[in-house]
């Protein structure tokens, strides 16, 4: 565009941000006459270009009717393939217009429901995809909020029905959904006089095991609740202070204090002291010790050291044989410690006992000659349905005492721990024995306890026919040529595996004796990958991979890469890791080819590249936005712009925009602390380095000369080799 053109368009009204979008427009060669129209805003125009640079129909959109979200869900209807007749109506707001395009991209058909607020059209659509019916809710007349919680419940299969109340806002049903979720009663809470918040401290002093009578009242507020919550849990005596009469702040006062000292106690500077002849007697602040001074014993008699004390209020704890030693001795100007209170005693914590193995060893174990045993490695446990896998022993109450004037001193009972969380487990009605609810691998992690569907076989063939398993596999024979096994828990294989598909979306791959691939074989995980060894198959896994010795493979990790033991050889073939590789030789004596890849991928630097690219176009349409909100202050005075339909819907885009900018740009920073977390990459080889192995750390390439025991990492732009 020339500086004539570009005057001549600023003189007919257009805006600087219009005359760019035709300036762009120009530059890539498109017909600009479909959207140079002073009827639509920059936005509107760009949404078109960008369309006609896709060389999609939009004459489909190409209208001022359409606003340029609106637009924009047409725009991304026609790029899917999907049939944008059914949402393309000026009358349909761009939500649920957007409800409608995702609905129909993974093949359902909101349409019928198009005149639905667009977040209950979001939950419908969701429901939909999940299999689960809630349209009766929609017709009771739950609003988005409360549809988001009943399906999420619904999908965890949780008995949410006899709880459901209108009246309950969408956090609410969230608390009841939670304590449903750890086996709590929750009836006690799940009650419309109850606020959410109200409902929160209900449910944690119940996951707790506090009893939650003392404030499961409606007249408590939240912050009372929690305080007095806290005391309980703290083990401390709260009849001080849970009454309707004090607030939270007085309440928490009193309740620090008691979790302090464990009683009140007199300030320091009010300090028992009462002067005898000869003696003087001295009472600690916290009323634990008691001392006295003597300017000379000769002259005491038993008598008149008790009556002093009695006189200071010493009562127990007295120290008798320190008495009568004083009384023995003569001793002058003396300070002597003659009573000590006893301390209460906090009790024992709540503890649970396991009647499985909680802690596994999954690493191959280092044999002594330096090879490398795969066979003895403890992957998981199995349980079956009604085994008692966990009991929960209640924290005891402690031991009381007592202070030098006699005061007594509660004792405290421990902790209690929370109840146990995760799935394929019940907890029966005594509240402490937990029991399996079905055959499989058990897992403890943390608080929380995870049993799987296992299903067992002999051995995996085309004779068998594929597996396809919502579960954990263990098959204690071999995995046959062409077998395709796909589990959403951990894949356990006792023998080999020929020539096969293993995949796991959600655990990890276990094979004892090791893959022969022959170039089709197949291994992903999305934690590990672990075998005794691997030949020509690709291996993926989301975390690490573990094997004996690799050849020929093309390996990806996005962790790192072990390949231990005296014969841990990584010859041939491509192998990729975030962090690091670490193997024993690497190539072998023929020169294989072998590539090892370190640090960040192409994927990796592709998905940074997108970002960037999303975040300048969503700023530059954030500019554009901006500036048309600029130009509606300067042309109208408020009481006029605030009635107008499409000034209003500029101030929505851009609070929308600002957001969509700002999360567009946490997660560039995310990806910008994982960069920086693999420039240490590095590469470690124990024994040989052979020629014929090529290093790509962080883009950086290097080839391999001949070396024993080296680590390689990227250093200034070069790869550093260094002497392990």
């Amino acid at each position: 565009m020339t500086k004539e053109e570009q005057d001549f368009y600023l003189g007919s009204g257009f805006t600087m941000d219009q005359v760019n979008e035709i300036r762009e427009g120009l530059e890539m060669g498109l017909d600009t006459s479909v959207y140079a129209k002073k009827e639509f805003y920059a936005i509107q125009m760009r949404q078109i270009r960008l369309g006609m640079l896709e060389k999609l129909p939009v004459e489909v959109y190409a209208s001022g009717e359409y606003d340029w979200f609106q637009m924009e869900e047409i725009r991304l209807g026609l790029q899917d393939g999907v049939d944008v007749n059914i949402y393309a109506n000026p009358s349909v707001s761009y939500d649920r217009m957007r409800q409608i395009r995702l609905g129909l991209k993974s093949g359902i058909d909101l349409s019928k429901y198009i005149k639905m607020d667009a977040g209950i059209l979001r939950e419908l659509r969701k429901a939909l995809m999940s299999k689960i019916y809630i349209v009766e809710y929609i017709q009771q007349g739950y609003n988005a909020e409360q549809l988001e919680q009943i399906r999420i419940a619904l999908e965890k299969h949780l008995n949410i029905v006899p709880y459901l109340h209108k009246e309950f806002r969408g956090v609410s049903i969230h608390e009841i959904c939670e304590g449903l979720e750890k086996g709590l009663d929750v009836s006690c809470y799940a009650k419309v006089e109850f606020g959410w918040q109200q409902m929160r401290e209900i449910r944690l002093g119940m996951e707790n095991r506090i009893d939650v009578s003392y404030y499961a009242n409606p007249l408590y507020d939240w912050q009372q609740m929690q305080e007095i919550r806290l005391g309980l849990e703290n083990g401390i005596d709260i009849s001080t202070y849970y009454t309707l009469m004090y607030t939270a702040s007085e309440m928490r006062r009193k309740r620090l204090a008691l979790q302090e000292n464990g009683v009140a106690v007199f300030p320091e500077d009010e300090a028992h002291f009462e002067a005898f002849q000869d003696i003087s007697v001295t009472v600690s602040s916290d009323e634990m010790e008691a001392f006295i001074y003597v300017t000379d014993s000769s002259r005491l008699t038993k008598a008149q050291i008790m009556r002093a004390l009695g006189s200071s209020g010493v009562r127990r704890g007295i120290q008798e044989p320190e008495i009568n030693k004083l009384l023995r001795g003569r001793f002058k100007d003396k300070t002597i410690l003659v009573a000590r209170g006893k301390a209460a005693t906090d009790g024992p914590d709540g503890w649970y006992e396991f009647f499985f193995k909680t802690e596994l060893d999954r690493q191959p174990k280092l044999l002594p000659d330096g090879s490398v045993d795969f066979s003895e490695i403890q992957w998981y446990e199995f349980v079956k349905a009604g085994q008692r896998i966990a009991v929960y022993h209640d924290a005891a109450m402690g031991s009381g005492g007592y202070t030098v004037t006699g005061r007594e001193l509660p004792p405290r009972k421990g902790r209690e721990r929370s109840v146990l969380v995760g799935r394929g487990f019940s907890l029966t009605e005594d509240k402490h024995t937990y029991l399996a609810n079905l055959d499989g691998r058990i897992l403890l992690n943390g608080n929380r306890i995870d049993i799987d569907n296992t299903l067992s076989m002999e051995e995996v063939s085309l004779a068998t026919g594929n597996v396809v398993f919502n579960g954990s596999v263990y098959v204690s024979g071999n995995v046959g040529v062409g077998a395709v096994i796909q589990a959403t828990g951990d894949v356990v294989v006792n023998g080999y595996v020929e020539s096969a598909t293993i995949e796991s979306t959600g655990g990890s791959v276990f094979i004892k004796q090791g893959v022969n691939g022959n170039a089709v074989g197949y291994i992903r995980a999305a934690d590990s990958v672990t075998g005794k060894f691997f030949e020509a198959c690709r291996v993926y896994a989301g975390n690490e991979i573990h094997a004996g010795y690799c050849l020929n493979c093309d390996l990806h990790s996005e962790n790192r890469i072990v390949i231990a033991g005296k014969n841990g050889q990584l010859a041939g073939g491509t192998a990729y890791a975030k962090v690091s590789v670490e193997v024993s030789f690497a190539g072998n004596r023929a020169g294989i080819a072998t590539l090892i890849r370190l640090g960040v991928n192409d994927e990796f630097s592709n998905q940074q590249e997108e970002t960037r690219k999303k975040i300048a176009e969503a700023s530059k349409q954030l500019e554009i936005l901006r500036n048309a909100y600029a130009d509606f202050h300067v042309k109208y005075p408020p009481e006029v712009r605030n009635t107008m339909d499409m000034y209003l819907k500029i101030e929505s885009a851009i609070f929308t925009k600002e957001k969509e900018v700002d999360t567009l740009m946490r997660y560039q920073a995310e990806m910008e602390n994982e960069v920086k977390a693999v420039r240490s990459a590095q590469a470690v080889i124990h024994d040989t380095l052979y020629e014929g192995t090529v290093f790509e750390i962080n883009g950086k390439h290097w080839e391999a000369k001949q070396a024993h025991n080296v680590r390689l990492k990227r250093v200034e732009g070069r790869v550093a080799v260094y002497r392990n």
